[in-house]
């Protein structure tokens, strides 16, 4: 069973005039902007590739039944057939599909029902990858970087970024302040001094080193 009914339509109970056929028009266009291209095609397999699933499986996707879509993510996550099993990123993102699509006919996939939560979570718990851990970059890295850097005005702003986004809980705002300080000195006869105090003053504790402020107040003018 396919619904190709336009989802953006005047109520039935009200009579068509040529000023609401032109909202809707309107209103059709501002709806097929509400997601990129690339998604809407996504989504339009995702669609096509559920509704192959339940004709196999002797059903119908229409109306919404949580007892067969978490049937259906079971067998994405563990196939029964020759297919590969999907990631779990992969599974909630047909799942979105498949939320999406019910909309646009009118219906309501509840994603919170126990048939699919309970399984969602299921293969979450078995199926899902581990966060990959990032290597910390050290004191030594973040000197190393630093030490590119040219004592020009612009090299000096970035030397101070560098070392105030190591700390991430004043990185945004020591940044703004290093940026604001340096656009505002530009012309000035004692900006680089005023950017190597911006640095001293918003380095990250981790790597604030008084002989790297040293050298950035030393710098030429």
């Amino acid at each position: 069973m396919n619904d190709t009914r336009d989802p953006i339509t005047i109520p039935t109970s009200v009579a068509g005039s040529g000023t609401l056929d032109r909202l809707v028009e309107t209103a059709r266009g501002y709806a097929q902007q509400a997601a990129s291209e690339n998604t809407l095609k996504a989504y339009a397999k995702d669609w096509a590739h559920f509704a192959r699933w339940c004709r196999m499986k002797g059903a119908d996707p229409l109306p919404p039944s949580p007892e067969m879509t978490g049937l259906y993510i079971a067998d994405l996550a563990a196939p029964t057939g020759s297919s590969p099993a999907l990631s779990v990123s992969t599974i909630e993102r047909r799942l979105s599909g498949l939320a999406w699509n019910y909309t646009q006919r009118g219906f309501a996939l509840d994603r919170k029902n126990r048939h699919i939560a309970t399984v969602l979570a299921g293969i979450k718990r078995k199926h899902a990858r581990p966060p990959v851990q990032k290597e910390a970059i050290l004191r030594d890295d973040i000197l190393a970087m630093v030490a590119t850097l040219p004592y020009d005005l612009r090299g000096l702003r970035d030397r101070a970024m560098v070392t105030a986004s190591s700390n991430s809980k004043k990185s945004k705002s020591s940044m703004e302040r290093i940026e604001l300080l340096v656009r505002s000195s530009v012309g000035s006869a004692d900006h680089l001094v005023n950017a190597s105090w911006a640095c001293r003053n918003t380095c990250s504790t981790l790597v604030e080193m008084s002989s790297l402020a040293d050298k950035f107040s030393d710098s030429p003018s």
